[in-house]
């Protein structure tokens, strides 16, 4: 991230062209790389840093603190000859406001006596009058004040008046800062000065330690927030009228109370704010010159031109007259030394531009042309230089397979690393519940590990931190060194699909229990796979399964539950936590019968607790009463989620806030709502209530980027933007939506609002999903509404509109060097369209732009799996008949499905290598009737045409949908080395390289039984006998009878110098053993506990010959008898 930064009016031209021509190719060049960039210009579109609540100067300084903490170049500064538009500091510390007053009723009662010498009375009352009150210890101004000469306006009605704006005490942001000598004021004018102070400063105790606080704008001009353009832009230009004059009567004061130095420390500009974080040191190696530049406009012939209507903007000059203001430039000069005092030379690049007859106009212009040509090539070539130097240069190096396989592990890695930091995050906050993690416990240690633990509480009762607060302390409830797993559902948009997460408990528990497992990808197989790491968890290494969230887990798949439902083997301990109305909560109670703990209210020493922690953290107080209304409240509605929203609230709270004003909710909804409202009133209607519907209704999260340009797609947005907010310029080239705009709303939404990565880059979501309820039940009422929106996104996701579709909405950004190709796949819009189109009803697009769009698959199965085509497939429900095409590709790609996990590139050759011919046969029955399939014949068409080299069949040669089914089968941690079937029903059995056994209800897909290998023996030969309850297994030499529900051994032998070759007779009660190179024949009785009934050698006609593989037995029998080949003398 990339902050710019310059003066509001000086440097348009310069900040425009960068975003407008070098941005979209430094996003393009750092996404080919995978890497994503911003460049922040909280000045493009906005004329002047005039706000309501005067957090302009905390607005951009936090925005560069952002971008501070990326890597690269960070901070660009462009400098003119004018000095920076003037702003009031938003807070004065005690000591000194009351300094700047103490000097100007200093000066106010000298005044005074040259006028009047025998005042002393009436100076005596007046300064009674203006005293510091005695409950808040703020100056007071009094009702009434008859110590003007006649010839005066009252103070009170002429604070705002038209007057004040002409005052030769009053500033104008491109004419003179008059500051007048004391020997040509007059007593009255200190004391409009003294009035000035005292109206607009108040004292606020609620700080620790008191600070003066500029009042919000609308609370002296309440038309500043008006919804009428022009009532908004004349209180507008008032307020900038008084805000001048207020900062001269600083800047002349406070001279004398503070000195220069002072003066201008408390007097900063919001440039000098920026600056003086922006050229900061960024650690011990990093020097401001490692990510700081500055570009220095000069325009030598300026001062010849000063009657020109346009100079102005780039010069500070005197009121109504062609003169340099010499007080401001003075300034500006002082601003451009601190800088250099700052950066060096080297990256300061000095240029010059010539003035011309029509000013700094590009059009007219050739010498302003050619400089903001150079600099925007000079810019975006010192830029990918110090990009270079933090990129990595490591290239993927060997097969496909692998690289996906290392791009995958990582992905897998990343989400997990952050589930662990965010249960950081909220345990290092949890004060709350101790008594109820008693509770916790006492369940985990007194209840049985084959029950899992389900921990309900309605909306914003604090389920997530208190499971994070367990995951933190359970470790120590548990004896051995214990694992624990974390799951926070909905934390990013990969953690909402219940395949993903099984998916990384799956890697956890690998990682800990078999290194070497290769792990499947599909649902079915990753089910059998979590519960054969299961149960390999032994008693000194238990595992706690913390899921968080369940009824979060989004509709891929129906969010299935049901690899919940199974029971848990020993030493495994599962604890989640669910809304207590949903559905999921209901349907877990059912199938797990887990032991149900339900999460009781905030007690009142919670609550108190808990609130005097924040205010001592955010060194706040509250006064009496409102610390009444604040625990009320609390109390009213024992909600975590309740409690940090009004604390949130009673921040903006100051001592003087009159106790009528404020009012809580009873009830989160009402608070939420009052929130939207307030927000509202700031911010504007339209653009509060746009933002909210796209943030509720978006995929996981919206990115920045998303955001703006779907606020600009409302027409409505724009013109209140147009109405209520100024602009430099009314240039076409400036944005629809300036991200100011944004970055102010987002900064007043605060803790509701959320910074999470998804998709490989960063969103912004509800950190609540209550609010976002509220948010689409307050502007997204109707379905049409919300399918209208979502139609938006689609058409953001296709690029309509967008001058730079194939740069900002590619379906991969492409590079190609040293003869080698590299793809970063866009997976926002990979996964969005699909998403938006089904949900804004546009079936047939989807079904055209998605499902029968070969290069959309091919990037989709490439970029992210097979498996998440296969769930867009599931996913849609069509309006009308099943559509054959669908079916007949969905049984395609499951048949090729194998195939394409390893090597996603394939899929043109799959494709029409299983469909050529179907669709080849799919001709009308006779002229003009239609063909059977709609959209299979455009889909191989465009295989023929891929974007990548593929062999291309000439004929269908694999095998075509609708012929034997089959399905893959997972659950080993290890190679599979035996298998047989059973003797009922689809039943099978399996042996992996570790000697675990495994057996397999068919029509289900999963293993029912499973059992830990026994002394070592590892079956090459598997039987299943007496009606599948009794397992031989075969290793070499060695033969092992095991029953198959106990596991328990009940016949081992493993002294026989032969291999022995087995079978059953008499309806599998039998169990008969030939061993391979002798005569040698044993038979059991398996309902005997496998008691042997003899033990013969048997007589043959021909000579065996004594070597291994020599005999072959049926695995069928008649009656009691067995057929038995072997190969004598006389065989070839």
């Amino acid at each position: 991230m990339i902050y710019i930064c310059g003066g509001y009016k000086d440097t348009v031209a310069e900040r425009s062209a960068l975003m407008e021509t070098v941005f979209p190719r430094l996003y393009l060049y750092c996404k080919q790389r995978g890497y994503d960039f911003r460049m922040v210009d909280l000045r493009w579109g906005v004329g002047d840093p005039v706000s309501d609540r005067h957090d302009t100067a905390e607005l951009h300084v936090e925005a560069l603190a952002q971008c501070q903490e990326t890597l690269g170049p960070n901070f660009i500064l462009f400098l003119g000859q004018k000095y920076e538009v003037q702003t009031l500091p938003s807070t004065i510390s005690r000591e000194v406001f009351e300094a700047i007053v103490n000097v100007v009723e200093r000066d106010r009662q000298k005044m005074s006596k040259k006028k009047h010498p025998k005042m002393d009375d009436v100076i005596s009352d007046s300064k009674s009058n203006i005293a510091t009150g005695s409950d808040t210890g703020s100056f007071v101004v009094p009702e009434q004040n008859n110590n003007h000469d006649s010839g005066d306006p009252a103070p009170n009605s002429g604070l705002m008046s038209d007057e004040i704006s002409v005052s030769r005490n009053s500033l104008s942001d491109a004419d003179e800062t008059r500051i007048s000598p004391a020997a040509t004021r007059c007593w009255a004018d200190f004391d409009r000065d003294l009035i000035l102070l005292q109206t607009w400063y108040r004292l606020d105790e609620n700080c620790d330690p008191p600070v003066y606080r500029l009042l919000p704008v609308s609370t002296q001009q309440p038309d500043f927030l008006s919804r009428d353009g022009q009532r908004r832009r004349q209180a507008r230009k008032a307020w900038q009228a008084t805000c001048l004059h207020l900062w001269g009567v600083l800047q002349r004061s406070g001279t004398e109370a503070l000195g220069e130095e002072g003066t201008s420390h408390l007097l900063r500009t919001v440039l000098d704010w920026e600056v003086e974080q922006g050229l900061q040191s960024l650690g011990a190696k990093a020097p401001p010159e490692e990510h700081c530049h500055c570009y220095k406009r000069v325009i030598p012939d300026l001062h010849y031109s000063l009657r020109n209507e346009h100079a102005a903007h780039y010069i500070d000059l005197l009121e109504g007259r062609p003169q340099v203001n010499h007080t401001l430039n003075a300034a500006h000069q002082g601003f451009m030394d601190r800088v250099h005092k700052k950066l060096r030379h080297t990256n300061i690049y000095e240029r010059n531009v010539d003035w011309g007859r029509n000013g700094l106009n590009p059009k007219h212009n050739r010498s302003q042309q050619f400089y903001t040509e150079h600099i925007s090539s000079h810019f975006q070539r010192t830029v990918i230089n110090s990009l270079n130097k933090v990129m990595k240069g490591n290239k993927a190096k060997g097969s496909f397979d692998i690289r996906r396989r290392e791009a995958s592990g990582m992905r897998i890695q990343e989400e997990i690393h952050r589930h662990v930091n965010h249960g950081h995050t909220l345990e290092n906050h949890h004060v709350l519940r101790d008594g109820f993690l008693g509770e916790m416990r006492r369940a985990v240690e007194q209840g049985s590990s084959l029950r899992p633990i389900l921990l309900l509480g309605p909306p914003g009762w604090g389920k997530s931190t208190t499971m994070a607060r367990l995951a933190h302390l359970a470790p120590s409830w548990i004896t051995g060194a214990v694992k624990v797993l974390v799951c926070f559902v909905g934390l990013t948009g990969e953690s909402r699909n219940v395949r993903l997460v099984l998916q990384n408990l799956c890697v956890q528990l690998a990682e800990t229990y078999s290194h070497h497992t290769e792990l499947s990808e599909g649902l079915p197989h990753l089910v059998n796979e979590f519960h054969s790491l299961l149960g390999q968890v032994r008693a000194d290494s238990p595992v706690i399964l913390v899921l968080d969230g369940i009824d979060a887990l989004s509709e891929e798949h129906g969010a299935d539950l049901s690899w919940l439902s199974t029971p848990l083997p020993p030493h495994v301990h599962l604890i989640m936590s669910a809304t207590t109305d949903s559905a999921c909560a209901h349907t877990l109670q059912k199938s797990a019968q887990p032991t149900v703990l339900s999460l009781p209210p905030l007690s009142p020493d919670d609550i108190t607790k808990a609130l005097k922690h924040k205010l001592q953290t955010d060194h706040r107080r509250l006064q009496d009463w409102q610390w009444q209304l604040l625990l009320q409240a609390c109390l009213s509605c024992p909600s975590p989620l309740y409690l940090e929203a009004v604390y949130a609230e009673s921040v903006l709270w100051s001592s003087f806030s009159p106790q009528g004003s404020l009012g809580l909710p009873p009830d989160l909804e009402g608070l939420y709502v009052g929130l939207l409202a307030c927000l509202e009133r700031t911010h504007g209607e339209q653009l509060v209530g746009r933002a909210a519907a796209v943030i509720s209704l978006s995929r996981g999260g919206v990115t920045e980027e998303e955001l703006l340009d779907l606020l600009g797609r409302d027409g409505k947005v724009l013109q209140e933007v147009s109405l209520s907010h100024s602009s430099s310029t009314s240039s076409s080239s400036l944005p629809r939506v300036p991200c100011v705009l944004w970055a102010r709303l987002r900064r007043d939404l605060g803790g509701h609002l959320t910074e999470a990565e998804t998709d490989g880059t960063w969103v912004y979501r509800w950190t609540h999903s209550e609010l976002g309820r509220v948010c689409v039940k307050r502007y997204l009422k109707t379905d049409d509404s919300r399918m209208l929106l979502h139609a938006n996104y689609a058409d953001y996701f296709r690029g309509t509109d967008s001058p730079h579709r194939n740069i900002f909405q590619p379906l991969a950004w492409t590079l190609e060097e040293d003869s080698t190709k590299s793809y970063v796949f866009n997976l926002r819009k990979l996964h969005g369209l699909p998403y938006h189109l089904v949900r804004s009803g546009q079936i047939l697009a989807f079904l055209s732009e998605c499902v029968f769009n070969y290069e959309f698959l091919l990037h989709k199965a490439w970029g992210l799996s097979v498996l998440h085509v296969q769930e867009d497939l599931k996913g849609v429900v069509l309006p009308e008949k099943e559509l054959v095409d669908m079916e007949v590709l969905a049984a395609t790609l499951e048949l090729s499905r194998t195939v394409l996990l390893q090597d996603p590139c394939q899929l043109a050759s799959q494709v029409m290598g299983r469909l050529g011919q179907i669709v080849a046969e799919d001709l009308p029955v006779a002229p003009g009737d239609p063909q059977k399939f709609s959209y299979l014949h455009a889909l191989l068409a465009q295989c023929a045409r891929s974007s990548l080299p593929v062999l291309v069949p000439s004929y269908s040669f694999l095998v075509p949908p609708g012929e034997i089914p089959h399905t893959l089968l997972a659950g080993h941690t290890s190679i599979v080395t035996a298998l047989t079937r059973g003797q009922r029903g689809l039943v099978a059995a399996t042996c992996d390289g570790d000697g675990t056994l495994k057996v397999w209800d068919l029509e289900l897909g999963r293993a029912v039984r499973t059992l830990e290998g026994v002394g070592g023996v590892v079956g090459d030969s598997l039987t299943l006998c007496l009606e599948d309850r009794v397992l031989v297994v075969r290793m070499g030499q060695s033969l092992q009878v095991r029953e198959v529900d106990s596991g328990k051994v009940i016949y081992s032998e493993s002294d026989s110098l032969d291999v022995p070759v087995v079978t059953t007779t008499c309806d599998g009660q039998l169990l008969v053993a030939f061993y391979d190179g002798s005569h040698l024949v044993k038979v059991f009785d398996l309902v005997s506990s496998c008691s042997l009934l003899c033990c013969v050698n048997i007589t043959l006609d021909c000579d065996p010959i004594h070597k291994d593989h020599s005999v072959l037995v049926s695995h069928n029998s008649i009656k009691d008898y067995v057929l038995f080949a072997y190969r004598s003398e006389f065989s070839p």
